[in-house]
């Protein structure tokens, strides 16, 4: 009996620490997450206005010049274009028509889930 405990915890061990992230795993998977959250910034930037797109690509890039004026320059157009009250007005809206989507296609999983688990109901899931 002592054995077969002992055996179990170690069995449980090797298997937690199979599944462990390493810690190039950690960083490659937070630089994707990163990244894509970026590429979903610049997309939606580019509804509004592709100049600013492609700034913030080169921004995000670290692409900003390799000469200090060249820096300076970039930064003044970047900021130039960033703050304009128009693009943030569009940015803003598509920020909350993106978030709307994705609010709309979580409700529809759900009830899709709701609908195959538990049989299309006329008065709604099981839960009202």
């Amino acid at each position: 009996m002592k054995y077969a405990v002992k055996y179990a915890v170690l069995a449980a061990a090797v298997l937690l620490s199979a599944c462990a992230l390493t810690p190039e795993q950690q960083v490659e998977r937070e630089a994707a997450r990163i990244r894509a959250r970026q590429n979903l910034q610049v997309g939606l930037a580019a509804q509004c206005d592709p100049e600013t797109a492609r700034l913030m690509r080169r921004q995000f890039d670290g692409d900003t010049g390799s000469g200090e004026k060249e820096r300076q320059a970039f930064r003044l157009a970047y900021l130039d274009r960033v703050n304009d009250k128009m693009f943030q007005a569009c940015y803003k809206m598509a920020w909350q028509s993106y978030a709307a989507q994705v609010e709309l296609e979580d409700m529809r999983r759900y009830r899709y889930y709701d609908d195959w688990w538990y049989g299309p109901r006329p008065w709604g899931p099981w839960w009202w």
